[in-house]
């Protein structure tokens, strides 16, 4: 498979005061074998806006072009194998269905940092088999912000990052807001990118550490507990778990005697 040569792809890099990385980050893109490569650095260095809002001024620059259809998003500290962005361009233009496409992670020794998503709360959990075990693309259950293609489409549809996840958690929150609407996300095991996961798990920082507990809690209240839900509906606090059970027993049950009803009509 090859990419579309005329493919103009914005990679989204949100930028944080270690000046090495980003350009050794941006000597790995010029050095990919797509060719219509456009960077857009947001630098945090001076007010530090955090992951989510960088990524989403990215998105809302160039997700709106109709001439542009995927946008990358990119850490200060992935860096892509040369033929990472064709092979992740390929394989979306050839499978219509995925809206988001992600490359293996691995250290500089080769042993795989992220493969794919097991778990997403509270802080997500990775698949981390040996890379010999990955031999085609499979669908994930989210993707790792540090390193992803996804459709421009995809974004007009969804709409951006979830401003209130402001450094974790805004990746699976997206990854399931594009999959409740239909779209797959997968790894794409002829794509790699070396990340070691230091920018994100270095040493504590009590600020930081606050913002990423923050980010969890609102992960947990938005999609495990249904407490989002509830805060913003007309019920509100009575809205209890029973009622909500009860209430989706009734539409099974409903489903199951039409679907009877309709096979006996037929």
């Amino acid at each position: 498979m090859q990419s579309a040569p005329l493919n103009r792809v914005p990679v989204i890099i949100p930028f944080y005061r270690e000046r090495e990385k980003l350009d050794r980050c941006l000597a790995h893109l010029r050095a990919q074998t797509h060719p219509n490569i456009e960077v857009f650095v947001r630098d945090n260095t001076n007010d530090n806006i955090y992951f989510t809002a960088a990524v989403n001024e990215g998105l809302r620059k160039f997700c709106y072009d109709p001439a542009i259809r995927y946008v990358a998003i990119l850490n200060q500290d992935a860096y892509l194998a040369p033929d990472a962005m064709a092979a992740l361009l390929a394989f979306l233009e050839a499978n219509p269905q995925s809206g988001i496409a992600c490359p293996i992670q691995l250290t500089p020794q080769g042993q795989v940092t992220w493969g794919g998503s097991l778990r997403a709360f509270p802080f997500g959990e990775h698949r981390c088999e040996p890379l010999d075990r990955y031999r085609e693309p499979v669908e994930t259950f989210w993707a790792n912000g540090a390193a992803l293609l996804v459709r421009t489409e995809v974004v007009r549809e969804v709409g951006l990052w979830d401003r209130n996840l402001r450094f974790i958690c805004s990746d699976a929150d997206f990854s399931f807001s594009a999959r409740a609407r239909g779209w797959k996300v997968h790894i794409v095991p002829a794509a790699r990118c070396e990340h070691s996961l230091s920018g994100s798990a270095g040493a504590s920082n009590p600020e930081l550490d606050l913002v990423k507990v923050k980010d969890a809690l609102y992960f947990a209240r938005k999609w495990v507990s249904g407490d989002l839900y509830r805060s913003l509906s007309h019920e509100g606090a009575s809205l209890t778990r029973i009622g909500v059970r009860n209430e989706i027993e009734s539409l099974e049950r409903a489903v199951v005697q039409l679907e009877h009803l309709r096979a006996a009509t037929r």
